[in-house]
């Protein structure tokens, strides 16, 4: 799939490609790793809820792959990434500045998600986070996260698909493997309810299969005031 910004490729072998070659600098098996997620996480689909020209938060970033694909696509024109992790905010600055468009992205160690910036974004991104929150305390990061969209701005959220139980066994696998954790999935009815009960309308809600394992996509826009 090519761009709508451009010609680059969403098509999953072109961006494995694309990752195995900017992430090149890192051990060969996490570069493998981070190569090998196109096939798993639906880039394709989160990229054409991204308006052209968005400024966009990436609640959870980690190494910044979703940002350096869209700052490659030409699809952003200013993001901030937020994680807890140092180490991979790292390798999230290198891929970035390796793009071309370092400049146009920054990225900031968070302590909670309160910390994220105070800022409104045309989107802000939560890609594969919620699932490594306690459930506790689930609703208030998601709750800061929204408090960030700016009116008729973007919330993107996907997180791994409640079932069918095989879907979530290989999840639960996957991440206890690379993470050490067994994880609970997110409760989708529960994180809608929240979401439009926040003052956002549900513009898209998908089941997305790869591979063996599931994904489960929500798009909203926040109500204009």
């Amino acid at each position: 799939m090519a761009s709508s910004s451009g010609t680059f490729s969403f098509d999953r072998r072109d961006l494995s490609r694309f990752l195995y070659d900017l992430y090149d600098y890192e051990p060969k098996l996490l570069r493998r790793l981070i190569s090998a997620r196109p096939y798993v996480c639906p880039f394709d689909e989160i990229e054409r809820h991204v308006p052209p020209g968005a400024r966009l938060l990436d609640v959870g970033s980690g190494n910044g792959s979703l940002l350096a694909i869209l700052l490659a696509a030409g699809r952003i024109r200013e993001a901030v990434g937020c994680d807890v992790h140092e180490g991979a905010l790292v390798s999230a600055r290198t891929a970035a500045g390796r793009t071309g468009h370092g400049e146009q992205v920054s990225f900031q160690k968070i302590g909670g998600f309160e910390d994220l910036p105070s800022d409104r974004f045309d989107v802000v991104t939560m890609i594969d986070v919620l699932h490594h929150i306690a459930e506790k305390d689930r609703a208030r990061a998601v709750a800061q996260s929204l408090e960030r969209v700016a009116p008729d701005g973007i919330f993107l959220f996907k997180d791994m698909v409640e079932g069918p139980f095989w879907r979530r066994l290989a999840h639960n696998l996957d991440d206890y493997i690379f993470s050490g954790e067994w994880v609970t999935q997110v409760k989708t009815a529960a994180l809608r309810r929240q979401v439009l009960e926040s003052g956002f309308d549900l513009v898209e809600e998908r089941e997305i299969p790869r591979l063996w394992y599931g994904n489960t996509l929500l798009v909203f826009r926040r109500q204009s005031k």
